[in-house]
């Protein structure tokens, strides 16, 4: 459920001092949690759990899979409705999301 097209705004915000696009945890309807990945696979170990409506910064594409920054526990991550500042991006915690289970709400 993407509601802009992720290519065009990951291009038009890229450079140096990049944003990463602020989007949330859409999930599914038969569970509360969406799994976050180590790396682009379902085989892969899982980075953590986060629940639907959590705000995410979505960072990179790689097929059907989002690179998202996150705040959870000792990571906090300073980004806003408006994005998130690349420079900032060492602060989150990170993970590989399933494209189908983000909402990008940046317009």
């Amino acid at each position: 459920m993407i509601l802009a097209p992720l290519t065009l705004l990951l291009a038009a915000q890229g450079g140096a001092a990049g944003v990463c696009p602020y989007a949330v945890i859409a999930g599914d309807a038969s569970a509360r949690k969406t799994n976050i990945y180590r790396t682009p696979t379902i085989a892969s170990g899982k980075a953590g759990k986060l629940d639907r409506g959590t705000p995410v910064f979505v960072c990179g594409a790689r097929g059907n899979w989002l690179w998202v920054h996150y705040s959870q526990g000792r990571h906090s991550c300073r980004g806003t409705t408006g994005g998130l500042d690349t420079r900032y991006a060492a602060t989150c915690a990170k993970g590989w999301v399933e494209r189908r289970r983000v909402a990008v709400m940046a317009r």
